[in-house]
């Protein structure tokens, strides 16, 4: 079968310039991928067009409305993820125009497609108290336990991303002094991050039982699952669940968020640096992000750290002794006394 100039444009842009020019992240990857798989099928099940024979003709700026109106109303997604496809779809027509010239004008009217508004959510995230009631939860006699905690205090302490930890080697993990972690991030880009003694201490104490300093491991996952085996995302997700369901139980009479995911220990990390001062500069280098524009959001939803600048702001107000009503009834002694220095 002859291929078309549209799976010729999306292979090479899966497989040549996300990786190869844009150095971006295989989960990246995937989750455009996915995108094309779904308009894909919007198309052979809306419009009746097999895959195999889908052109440049039929990507159109109607169709992509009408493929992120089906996404909303037949897949149920939010606003988010409808806006995460047109993300997608927005790169891929940036690169597809410079390759396929001849669709230019319909390449501008698609990426001038605006992303749709959403109700701004506040951070989930745990308060002090709630962490410490989810590191109590791992029965550290266990040889499990240790590694669970050990697992839960730096995906916290490190402000990681999942898939950063899932990620992490032996290698990674510096335990001299100063001890840090390196961290590959999105784009392949590397930081060091400083971990606090009391997490280089159980990071030393679960090493040290797994044997992870010996010969030969250096390149191995620093965290493994029963079968030694990289921990998956789901995986890590149990292992959070099971023990935030404990720690609500244990203390219920706190009112902990209704779920819990590995990104909001990272959200956690952030708000807790910035209700401590920490300069926003230095939350943007321990967090990965490009802008410091990005971790701005953390602000927003600070309250107490609002709460303390209001403070700060507020004139300070002298209050006399005010009259008793009661004590004097011509009310317009009353009022004259009311404001008299």
């Amino acid at each position: 079968m002859k291929q078309t100039d549209f799976a010729r444009t999306l292979a090479s842009y899966l497989t040549d310039f996300l990786p190869g020019q844009r150095n971006v992240s295989i989960n990246t990857i995937k989750s455009y991928r996915d995108t094309f798989k779904q308009y894909l099928m919007f198309m052979r099940e809306e419009k009746g067009i097999k895959p195999e024979t889908i052109s440049f003709v039929y990507v159109t700026a109607p169709n992509i409305k009408d493929f992120l109106q089906w996404l909303e109303t037949s897949k149920n997604v939010t606003t988010s993820t409808r806006n995460q496809r047109l993300a997608a779809v927005h790169s891929f027509f940036r690169y597809a125009q410079t390759e396929n010239p001849e669709i230019l004008f319909e390449s501008q009217k698609i990426l001038g497609m605006p992303f749709k508004k959403k109700q701004q959510q506040t951070i989930p995230h745990l308060s002090m108290n709630q962490l410490a009631y989810l590191f109590e939860q791992p029965d550290t006699t266990t040889k499990r336990g240790r590694r669970d905690l050990a697992l839960i205090v730096l995906l916290y302490d490190a402000g990681a991303r999942v898939q950063e930890l899932i990620d992490l080697k032996v290698c990674e993990a510096r335990l001299a002094n100063p001890a840090t972690i390196t961290l590959t991030g999105k784009g392949n880009k590397k930081r060091n991050i400083p971990i606090m003694s009391k997490t280089r201490n159980l990071l030393q104490g679960y090493m040290d039982e797994n044997h992870l300093l010996e010969n030969g491991r250096q390149q191995s996952p620093l965290f493994c699952n029963s079968r030694y085996q990289a921990f998956t995302r789901p995986g890590i997700t149990y292992i959070l669940n099971k023990y935030f369901k404990q720690a609500k139980l244990s203390h219920n009479d706190e009112v902990f968020p209704d779920r819990l995911h590995p990104h909001m220990l990272r959200h956690s990390k952030a708000l807790h640096l910035l209700e401590s001062g920490v300069n926003l500069l230095y939350i943007r280098d321990l967090l990965g992000h490009v802008s410091v524009t990005t971790t701005e959001i953390y602000l927003k939803f600070d309250t107490e750290l609002k709460r303390k600048a209001l403070e700060a702001a507020y004139p300070q107000i002298i209050i006399g002794e005010v009259p008793e009503w009661e004590v004097n009834s011509d009310i317009l002694q009353w009022l004259q006394n009311l404001c008299r220095p």
